[in-house]
């Protein structure tokens, strides 16, 4: 059984379609009516609720995440506190061979705070920070609790992190308006278009299934090229 959170819509619907589209078994998380289990992952009661409905998993998914127009307390608390929560909860059931996948942000390497006040992050200290600052904040904290979490699970279960770039989402209007339409549209020009919801599927598929199974602990960015383009073009 592999569990999607978000699997509702956007990337997760997409990851959810390929699974189910090869015969996996998958369970969906998500806050909309018609999952598997309805769960508001900005609630803390809500996450335990839902994980005592979780049987044994072969995989997990974390897909669910919030732009940084809602408040710095809900993007914090759905984009990084609710997969350390749900993976504490559920890590006596993954079996042997398990894969986790978390989905994180190219803005991640935007943020600049140092390892020691990220730890404390991931570990429940408080910060008040504006949306658009948590979101970048809470993508590269959850960066390094992938690290930190594939290591203490090391070698049952196998942990990364995909990197998306801007994305044809529901949710993409929300990122033009805390990040900058002008800075969205210069990516889809450098690269030829955004990307879909299926271009970061296919990647996180990749990761759970026995294929990767070499790949551990490691953030992949997914961007069409638009960092590698940018950077060389600052060459020249």
């Amino acid at each position: 059984m592999i569990l999607v959170t978000g699997g509702m819509s956007g990337i997760g619907a997409a990851l959810v379609a390929r699974l189910r589209g090869r015969g996996e078994a998958v369970l969906v998380l998500d806050r909309h009516t018609g999952a598997d289990i309805v769960c508001d992952l900005a609630d803390p009661a809500a996450i335990d609720a839902a994980a005592t409905r979780v049987p044994a998993l072969t995989g997990l998914a974390h897909v669910a995440g919030v732009p940084g127009t809602l408040p710095g307390k809900v993007v914090l608390a759905v984009n990084l506190h609710a997969p350390v929560r749900l993976t504490r909860l559920l890590a006596d059931r993954f079996g042997s061979g398990a894969s986790m996948v978390a989905v994180s942000s190219v803005t991640a390497h935007r943020c600049t705070w140092d390892e020691v006040r990220l730890r404390a992050l991931i570990a429940g200290a408080a910060e008040s920070l504006e949306g658009a600052a948590a979101y970048e904040v809470s993508k590269r904290a959850l960066n390094l609790w992938v690290q930190m979490t594939a290591a203490a699970l090391h070698p049952r279960v196998r942990v990364n992190s995909v990197s998306p770039g801007p994305v044809e989402t529901p949710i993409l209007a929300d990122f033009e308006a805390s990040m900058g339409k002008d800075r969205l549209d210069a990516a889809a020009r450098l690269t030829g278009r955004h990307g879909s919801a299926d271009d970061i599927a296919a990647v996180i598929d990749w990761f759970l299934a026995g294929d990767s199974g070499w790949v551990n602990g490691i953030d992949l960015k997914v961007d069409g090229g638009f960092h590698a383009i940018r950077a060389a073009a600052a060459l020249h």
